[in-house]
């Protein structure tokens, strides 16, 4: 893929025009308060100038109360990076309307935080050159460049970068067994669905927790065939990894990967190797059926497991082992795991401040302070940017035994300065270990968790074209259409529908609006810069 390549060629274009109409823009402040010393070009009272203390605005939403406008994390923000800087926190159900309003009054902010659930939002306001592009200060600040090519694409539009994403996992879920079921039935680790198959099958025939019991059965699944067993991107419904006769990328739900997954998963539901009524399975009901130890197969994630869930199962089966599916390899030799979007949310600047780039390198600085990864197991008040984060020890919080931040103060206090950025997530990098394992207790959930965490290594991940595109047609009926699919493919699971009306039921989502879908998606893939898949 030629994506950076061809960033930079916008970057170095959007340059020469710069050089035509202004002068060169001042260097990055640097982070040294002696760096211009020594510099026979500067005049004595170049060197002691102040720097300006600029006023800097920003909103974001936030789940739960605010904290005060004016507590002590505010100030010792303030204090520390010489600015008057204030980020509005939004309770998260009004942060649309309000901040619609800020930016229809003319009100928009120095910089907006959104979720990833607001990106028809953002990708509205950036088409309308609401926001700075970012491309020349990307290349400015170390934090920036390393946020990888493919996190930049969903923020990007005719080669300009209008926002910064916030970390979230890339790391991909997967499918747990039970390896004492496998033991018990000598049975291998699955490799393929025909072997899953083989595995679910004798789950439900063979007694494989050894009770004398038909009490067993394989894969917990409930409505709208969730999980998906989704075994590579080649399988997973919500991927545009298949492309059509022209080239143009289409929904999983409508690929012949998922056409194949549906006819496993009626091969199961024949042989009763799926949960029963999974058509009207609601999602805690689901993980009933696993860690009440019905289930042998069930969906892994490599964090936001529940310690509950896994202790209750552990009491039920006191001898209960898991092994985590690796990738199985696809009909056209892929092999691997999708990855996750890599943000949960992102950062736009105020097109505005085009005028005011030390603003912007300001803000920017501040920024990247606020993401500063601090690995779990080495955490330390003598780390001195993690203790003025957290409010200091034993005024903002404390460690446990295990090394582990308590916070000492409830977030209606405003003790700690982290509270008070508009981006507090650490972005944990590629060479960073975010030790997922580590939030667990239980050594079954934890010793799975590394198991997840390794195959992630083991194994490339792709990176989907269409993260963060917002069709026209797919506001108007994508969720209408999905839920067709849904439906129409459950009946297939279930025999009420045969599998051979599969062109039929693609034909009906086509012609009610699913081509215009595709064609939206595809017209914004090609506006990226997306040529070919991205596997890393």
């Amino acid at each position: 893929m030629k994506f950076k390549k061809s960033l930079m060629l916008a970057a170095a274009a959007t340059l020469v025009f710069t050089a035509a109409c202004s002068s060169k823009p001042a260097p990055a402040p640097s982070s040294s308060p002696n760096a211009s010393e020594g510099s026979s070009s500067a005049a004595p009272e170049e060197t002691k100038k102040p720097e300006e203390k600029y006023k800097i605005t920003g909103a974001t939403y936030i789940f739960g109360n605010p904290p005060p406008k004016d507590g002590r994390g505010q100030q010792m923000l303030n204090e520390k990076f010489n600015v008057d800087y204030f980020a509005e926190k939004i309770p998260n159900e009004n942060f649309v309307e309000k901040i619609t309003a800020m930016v229809a009054g003319g009100n928009m902010p120095d910089q907006i935080a959104f979720r990833n659930t607001n990106m028809d939002l953002f990708n509205r306001w950036a088409n309308q050159k609401a926001f700075l592009p970012l491309n020349d200060f990307i290349e400015e600040f170390d934090y920036l460049k390393e946020i990888p090519d493919e996190l930049w694409l969903p923020f990007t539009i005719d080669g300009k970068i209008y926002g910064i994403p916030t970390w979230a996992p890339v790391e991909s879920q997967s499918f747990f067994v039970r390896k004492d079921w496998l033991d018990n039935l000598s049975l291998p680790v699955p490799t393929s669905y025909e072997e899953l198959k083989e595995v679910a099958i004798a789950f439900t025939k063979n007694d494989p927790d050894k009770n004398n019991k038909n009490d067993t059965y394989g894969l917990a699944m409930g409505q709208d065939i969730n999980p998906t067993f989704s075994m590579g991107p080649y399988w997973q419904h919500d991927t545009w990894y298949h492309q059509d006769a022209e080239g143009n990328y289409i929904p999983g739900l409508i690929s012949e990967g998922r056409k194949d997954l549906i006819q496993f998963f009626n091969d199961l539901y024949k042989e009763k190797a799926i949960t029963n009524d999974f058509a009207v399975v609601n999602w805690a009901d689901t993980n009933n059926e696993f860690y009440s130890g019905k289930a042998g197969v069930f969906l892994i994630a490599p964090r936001g497991m529940s310690q509950d869930y896994m202790k209750a199962l552990l009491e039920i089966n006191t001898g209960a082992e898991f092994v985590v599916l690796e990738p199985f390899k696809a009909p056209d030799g892929s092999q691997g795991f999708t990855a996750g979007t890599g943000f949960a949310k992102m950062l736009a600047i105020n097109a505005k401040l085009a005028d005011n780039p030390d603003k912007v390198r300001k803000m920017l600085e501040i920024h990247g302070f606020s993401r500063q990864y601090y690995q779990p197991s080495k955490n330390s008040s003598d780390n001195k940017d993690f203790d003025w984060f957290y409010g200091n020890e034993g005024v903002g919080y404390k460690l446990d035994e295990n090394k582990v931040r308590v916070a000492l103060n409830d977030p209606a206090a405003g003790t700690e300065p982290f509270l008070y950025f508009l981006d507090n997530t650490n972005w944990i990098t590629a060479n960073d270990d975010p030790e997922y394992p580590n939030a667990y207790a239980v050594p079954q959930l934890k010793e799975a968790t590394q198991q997840l965490v390794d195959i992630n290594k083991k194994f490339k991940l792709y990176y989907p074209p269409h993260v963060g595109i917002i069709s026209p047609a797919e506001r108007e009926v994508g969720a209408e259409l999905q839920q067709f699919l849904m439906n129409e493919q459950t009946k297939m699971i279930t025999g009420n529908r045969p599998i051979s009306d599969w062109d039929t039921v693609v034909k009906e989502y086509m012609d009610r609006g699913g081509s215009k879908i595709i064609a939206e998606y595809n017209a914004e893939i090609k506006a990226r810069g997306y040529t070919e898949r991205i596997w890393k």
